[in-house]
């Protein structure tokens, strides 16, 4: 009987670089496909105008809509309220030392404004975001809202 020589291999050990590639193709891609470029990349707010809705409501509430210019397309649109420009609307108190609206809601680019039950008067709305130079310079915009 002649000698039997028998050799164990192990597929742990094995290497397979077919497997291996089509696996750094798939986690290449998987990386690829879920990053996003920033619409926002480069893109500049060069100033924003706020325009309220031309009807009231019954409840003494008007929609004011703030929608930005930018330096590159699409060249308006309404002003972002996440980052990079975070846009927010307020109501500038500061000339009447009274409040006599406030904001009820808002989402990007728009806010309902109530006029306080038994106030009047004429105050600013306006709305701020920062322009996304890589500066601290910030844009605003401002309407006026009348309340009887």
């Amino acid at each position: 009987m002649l000698p039997m020589k028998v050799t164990i291999v192990s597929r742990a050990h094995r290497r397979h670089p077919l497997l291996a590639a089509l696996g750094l193709a798939l986690i290449a891609f998987l990386m690829i496909s879920c990053a996003t470029p920033n619409p926002n990349f480069g893109r500049i707010l060069l100033s924003i105008s706020v325009t309220p809705d031309s009807q009231k409501s019954q409840n003494g509430q008007v929609v004011f809509t703030a929608t930005g210019t930018f330096n590159q397309a699409p060249f308006s649109a309404l002003v972002p309220s996440t980052p990079p420009y975070s846009g927010k609307f307020f109501v500038d108190t500061t000339a009447t030392n009274q409040v006599i609206a406030t904001i009820v809601s808002s989402g990007s680019g728009t806010a309902t404004v109530q006029c306080i039950s038994g106030m009047s008067g004429t105050v600013e709305v306006g709305n701020i975001a920062s322009a996304n130079n890589g500066t601290s310079t910030t844009v605003t915009g401002l309407a006026q809202i009348t309340c009887p």
